[in-house]
């Protein structure tokens, strides 16, 4: 071997072992070592195959072969020391080959703050995304998958394929249904919190936790005890938000203010803890921020400034 064929050899291995050699300089690699003694390996024509056809499963047979009994039927001392590497590359390119050629193409659909935005997905399922919400899925939606992600809250009514099921990804969880109607939300920093109008649904949590929800549940998910904790719930009040009303049940103060964040796009400040411990009841229907706000300052005794995009909350 020349000296510069042997340097070069050494940087396609080196590019090998560190997972950054391209497809055709694991090509080169081959063909540099079989260019050395057409004996030992095999001839040239069974590795330099089309790129469109995997690793014949004579040719693989062959390399394995020849790698484990290097040690006694190799008789040429560099060869000894490369039939590893030429098992090992035998596994990456027929990995190279066996990958899929076409690259999925993505839909992203976002709603902007105080937005609330309906799209159709191509296999006639409805979704209605929350404001600050957004949804995506490839092009092999409906013909291989129907997989979507989610970052945000959507109301999904699902068109029923008992072959293909309709999962929703938010983070490592999973939700998994058949043809239902359902709510997901899942901001930053929040927990996700699953529940049911009609049908059945099955989230699928990490450590093969997970819980079957109906008609009327309601689920939240806690990622660091990796534990579901479940309730119900109105099926009516599920989707409330998509007609501009505030489901303040249970809630505190510091939850409803993220709310109000999104739709009106500002950013609200409470001046001390236990004032977002409040926990508030009822429903609040989206006229306007300041309605809002002073509804809320009345019960607790509360008082609200307002400059520009900041809203500070504090005690009378």
């Amino acid at each position: 071997m020349i000296k510069r064929d042997a340097g070069l050899l050494q940087e396609l291995i080196d590019k090998v072992q560190h997972n950054t050699a391209s497809q055709e300089e694991l090509r080169l690699l081959l063909q540099l070592l079989e260019e050395q003694d057409h004996r030992v390996l095999m001839p040239a024509e069974e590795w330099w195959q089309s790129e469109s056809q995997p690793l014949s499963a004579g040719l693989k047979s062959k390399v394995v072969k020849a790698a484990v009994q290097k040690s006694t039927t190799v008789k040429y001392g560099y060869f000894r020391r490369w039939l590893p590497y030429a098992a090992m590359l035998l596994v990456l390119v027929g990995l190279v080959f066996l990958w899929p050629r076409h690259q999925p193409v993505y839909t992203t659909i976002a709603a902007a703050d105080g937005e609330i935005k309906r799209i159709a997905l191509p296999d006639s399922s409805v979704v209605v995304l929350n404001a600050r919400s957004v949804i995506h899925y490839s092009d092999a939606y409906a013909t291989a998958s129907r997989d979507v992600m989610l970052e945000g809250e959507a109301f999904f009514e699902i068109h029923p394929d008992r072959q293909t099921p309709f999962i929703v990804h938010t983070g490592n969880v999973q939700t998994k249904v058949l043809g239902t109607s359902f709510n997901v939300k899942r901001y930053p920093g929040e927990k996700l919190v699953v529940s049911v109008a009609s049908g059945k649904v099955k989230v699928i949590a990490p450590a093969g936790k997970e819980i079957l929800l109906g008609k009327g549940s309601k689920a939240s998910y806690d990622s660091a005890a990796n534990q579901f904790a479940s309730f119900r719930e109105e099926p009516h009040n599920m989707n409330s938000w998509q007609q501009g009303i505030i489901n303040m049940n249970n809630l505190t103060l510091a939850e409803v203010t993220t709310v109000l964040e999104r739709w009106y796009s500002v950013r609200i400040m409470l001046d001390a803890p236990e004032t977002g411990r409040h926990v508030l009841s009822g429903q609040q229907t989206n006229a306007s921020l300041e309605s809002v706000l002073e509804s809320i300052c009345f019960i607790y005794h509360l008082q609200y400034h307002r400059q520009g995009n900041i809203i500070r909350i504090n005690k009378k």
